[in-house]
């Protein structure tokens, strides 16, 4: 008789999901009883949870197979379809885990060629992970840190994406028509903001004074960016 190293039929419950796209529990339980109440839905599996402090054992909504798949989508993309791609990913990642896990043990070739795949996926990551050190490691010598512009040219992306981010994060502000950085990030030491007094000519043709703004991007901020980027070649 065969023997296999078995893997749990892969599921998700409601306490998962919620805990995915951060929304309410019982938020999530509430969208899909009237999901369900619709007839858009089936009725998914109900399972004891986890005991509480006080002995209480909450009944939690389970997700099954390709059907619940389906549906636990559905739920994502009622309560906020901005995360569906992130549950869809959560889907794979569990069915990759569940393929992997499914080998029978005493066939050579499908053993040989289970850890043949898992060992260049270790060397693969390994290798990714190595050269992204380095890339950092290149990107970061400079004590001064980078200007914006240079920024976004070593770490090969667009401009529009660089200031999307640095917007979302709180690492810029506008001062004066300008880029500049943040109490936040100027904290945490992730960028600055030089200021320089420069002379220029009036339109009456005196001589004028102005701080020309400046902002760079610090060494340590340029690791935070080159690890959420990447290092596109």
């Amino acid at each position: 008789m065969n023997q296999f190293v078995s893997f749990p039929s892969i599921k998700m419950d409601h306490l998962e999901i919620a805990n995915l796209v951060h929304k309410r529990p019982d938020n999530v339980k509430r969208t899909i009883e009237s999901l369900v109440d619709a007839n858009i839905i089936a009725h998914p599996q109900i399972e004891d949870g986890i005991k509480s402090a006080n002995g209480v054992i909450p009944k939690v909504y389970v997700f099954l197979g390709e059907k619940g798949k389906r549906d636990s989508i559905v739920v994502v993309a009622q309560l906020c379809p901005e995360f569906t791609a992130r549950l869809v990913d959560r889907w794979q990642e569990l069915e990759y885990r569940s393929k992997q896990h499914n080998v029978d043990i005493n066939n050579p070739h499908a053993l040989r060629k289970a850890l043949l795949e898992y060992t260049e996926q270790v060397i693969e990551l390994e290798h990714k992970n190595t050269g992204l050190e380095k890339s950092i490691k290149v990107i970061t010598q400079t004590n001064h840190g980078v200007k914006f512009q240079q920024a976004c040219k070593l770490l090969n992306i667009k401009r529009s994406v660089l200031a999307d981010w640095l917007s979302k994060h709180g690492w810029d502000r506008r001062l004066n028509n300008a880029r500049a950085s943040t109490h936040y990030s100027q904290e945490r030491g992730y960028c600055e903001t030089k200021y320089e007094e420069r002379t220029r000519i009036k339109a009456n043709g005196e001589l004028g004074s102005y701080s020309q703004i400046e902002f760079f991007i610090l060494p340590k901020g340029m690791e935070v960016l080159a690890k959420h980027f990447g290092i596109r070649g």
